[in-house]
């Protein structure tokens, strides 16, 4: 019965793309309501960011700019994708109380809601890769196509995640910050400032088991003009799997709760 109830739920909030997608146009709209620039002020202090830590990581790392500079961009945009979407799931149901309380609105639509909300600002600060590939690194390929299915198993991983640290963190309040500095921590195990290659070979472990590296690689990659390796695809669609069965199991047991949590 409890399976049934959470399929049913998983099934009406896919089959309206449409609520949950102007929801999160809505949100855009509020959050920089009077602004002239809107969300590409977030894009500006991004861009400012990356190109500030650039040159001076460049400089520190010994790398050349045209090198570094793209590599930096690209993982740290797509890094700021994940580290939002996964800091905002963990007030995921808490947030939108209000609405819980009055509406009966499938839970998976408030997370989507937050992850269309996240891709509608990494598109905009997407267009800092797009000016940092063109005019610093080799330019585009064919090969940064590959990039698009690489964002679609990435948005796939983080919701599920996501869905999952909702739940954990609506039961156990105490869990937010945990989730939060594990973010964080996340952050400079994985590379992003930092090349696995120019690691020793005894520490390359760092990356080569971290499954973020991996999952951050199978879009960062072609838009660098490489290839994800095939371990890059193994690793994350293992990922997938695991998070949508974790986070499944957990819905599918405490999705009639969730009301009474908060």
């Amino acid at each position: 019965m409890f399976f049934e109830s959470a399929a049913k739920e998983f099934f009406v909030a896919f089959a309206r793309p449409h609520l949950w997608g102007l929801l999160a146009w809505y949100d855009i709209k509020q959050r920089y309501r009077r602004s002239v620039l809107g969300p590409f002020w977030l894009t500006i202090s991004t861009g400012v960011l990356i190109a500030t830590l650039g040159l001076l990581w460049s400089t520190l790392f010994k790398t050349d700019l045209h090198e570094y500079l793209p590599y930096f961009a690209a993982g740290n945009v797509v890094w700021s994708f994940v580290s939002m979407q996964l800091n905002e799931a963990t007030t995921g149901f808490t947030q939108f109380e209000h609405l819980i309380k009055q509406s009966r609105l499938p839970y998976p639509s408030y997370i989507l809601r937050l992850l269309c909300r996240n891709l509608i600002i990494f598109l905009h600060n997407f267009l800092i890769v797009i000016i940092v590939v063109s005019f610093v690194g080799d330019g585009w390929s064919l090969v940064s196509l590959v990039a698009i299915p690489g964002m679609l198993l990435l948005s796939a991983i983080v919701f599920f995640v996501s869905l999952a640290c909702a739940l954990v963190c609506t039961r156990y309040r105490d869990m937010v910050p945990v989730v939060q500095n594990l973010v964080t921590v996340g952050y400079f195990l994985t590379p992003i400032m930092w090349d696995a290659q120019r690691l020793p070979e005894q520490h390359r472990w760092v990356a080569a088991w971290n499954p973020l590296s991996h999952v951050i690689d199978v879009v960062r990659a072609p838009l660098l003009g490489h290839l994800p390796s095939v371990l890059n695809w193994l690793v994350s669609l293992a990922a997938l799997a695991i998070s949508a069965a974790i986070s499944w199991g957990l819905f599918a047991r405490t999705h009639q709760r969730v009301a009474y949590w908060i």
